[in-house]
């Protein structure tokens, strides 16, 4: 399990997380919501490091972390090495074919052979369905393909944990249901994830908890079920808020 405790980041003078404490259950998918400008992404990018709360504790397994006191390359290579971030605009490398694009890491982060690093990721192509595009680059593939392939290069790296932040905003309806269905898949079979995200539908189907946070505070952090059936007047007001049906909110109980 993840735990964060107390944590407070700000941003030119702006608290944008005010001393937020939630655990991230191993074998679990958690999902992160609240309104554009929450503090989501901030939050979810202080377990790896991206971002640098002020203040606050990250603990995970044998490895505890006081984020107002500076941090060896060692140690952050030690959390980074047990999470993989996906980001909403995949990142991939341009110069790269499709299986160089998920091999480099393994072979450079992990140590592993050549062939071994091709092995797994030629299982994971397979697992997504594109087992037939490693020799094509970045640009010759649509979003929804290129984000499959930025989820095959975080499972290449054997994370416990998979942070994804908006994987599918970019994309249009199609191919953004081409990604959640890998997702499902992976949270069906047990991969831990933390997923920041505005599909409703989504959420309800794939997550064991939900945390909604609004104003850099959280106001929820409970089981899914629980948000939906039985939501605050201020969780009905968002999820209302983010629907074309006006009875969207009654009808979600």
């Amino acid at each position: 399990m993840i735990s964060l405790k107390n944590i407070v980041k700000t941003y030119d003078g702006k608290t944008v997380l005010h001393d937020i404490s939630v655990d991230f259950p191993s074998g679990k998918t958690t999902v992160i919501l609240g309104p554009s400008g929450s503090g989501k992404s901030t939050l979810l990018r202080s377990i790896d490091l991206l971002v640098r709360p002020e203040s606050g504790s990250i603990s995970f397994e044998d490895f505890n972390y006081d984020y107002s006191q500076p941090i060896s390359s060692k140690e952050s290579f030690k959390l980074r090495r047990k999470t993989s971030m996906v980001f909403q605009n995949w990142n991939l490398f341009p110069n790269l074919t499709v299986l160089r694009n998920i091999t480099e890491a393994p072979i450079n982060v992990l140590k592993l052979s050549k062939d071994e690093a091709e092995s797994k990721a030629r299982d994971l192509l397979d697992r997504v369905g594109l087992a037939d595009l490693e020799e094509r680059y970045p640009s010759q593939l649509s979003g929804g393909q290129q984000q499959r392939i930025s989820i095959c290069r975080a499972l290449a790296m054997n994370p416990e944990y998979i942070l994804l932040d908006e994987p599918t905003s970019a994309l249009d309806p199609e191919l953004e249901t081409q990604v959640l269905r890998i997702l499902e898949e992976l949270a069906k079979a047990g991969q831990s994830m933390i997923i920041v995200t505005h599909n409703m539908d989504f959420a309800r189907l794939v997550s064991d908890k939900i945390v909604f946070i609004e104003d850099g505070e959280k106001v929820f952090d409970n089981d899914t079920k629980e948000f939906f059936e039985h939501p605050t007047s201020r969780i009905k007001d968002f999820l209302s808020g983010i629907s074309i049906d006006p009875d969207a909110a009654d009808n979600k109980e």
